[in-house]
């Protein structure tokens, strides 16, 4: 029983521990150096900006590389795997940039724009895609379209538009196919 108390008490430690480091590390991070930032992280905050993505009061977009993650943790860097900066994630922003923007999250390629009304205010969209590989193929893209229309004063779900769905995903695609295409030329 003793050693179980232990062993606890352990385990506990290094919990917080690690949870304190977590914690110093993002402090760390979020502070602004002397008034230098990198261009990357201009580039950023000016494209945050100009698709009218909402980020909390005081928040910045942090350098890349900052904080700790478990996979740093064991010894892999997980952002090279997982980095979706491709040209059909770009291609797929620039399609959805007349509608507000919710969450965009170049690390796992998701996009999610926020409720778009269309038919006189009627009728609104929401659309989420997910780039899953850099390949453009069918597979390599997600496009979901949710729909809502108004009525007696409540939206009701209509559900996914699969067609809707597929003719984004067909544009987003051959889009990217065209200026892969140009761009090796």
């Amino acid at each position: 029983m003793q050693f179980l108390s232990n062993f606890l008490r352990i385990i506990i430690l290094l919990f917080f521990t690690f949870f304190a480091v977590s914690c110093a590390q993002l402090q760390n991070a979020s502070e602004k150096p002397d008034g230098n930032k990198s261009e990357k992280v201009e580039v950023l905050e000016k494209k945050v900006e100009k698709r009218d993505i909402n980020l909390p009061p005081g928040s910045t977009i942090l350098d890349e590389g900052a904080g700790l993650t478990l996979g740093n943790l064991f010894g892999f860097d997980d952002r090279e795997r997982l980095n979706i900066n491709s040209v059909t994630f770009e291609v797929a922003l620039d399609q959805v940039d007349f509608m507000p923007l919710v969450s965009v999250d170049t690390v796992s390629g998701v996009i999610i724009t926020d409720w778009y009304s269309i038919d006189n205010g009627n009728t609104r969209m929401k659309i989420n895609i997910r780039v899953v590989d850099q390949e453009m193929t069918d597979q390599s893209l997600v496009v979901s379209l949710f729909t809502q229309t108004l009525k007696d004063n409540r939206w009701v779900d209509d559900g996914i538009n699969a067609e809707q769905s597929q003719k984004i995903k067909k544009s987003i695609l051959s889009s990217a196919r065209a200026l892969k295409i140009a761009s090796e030329l």
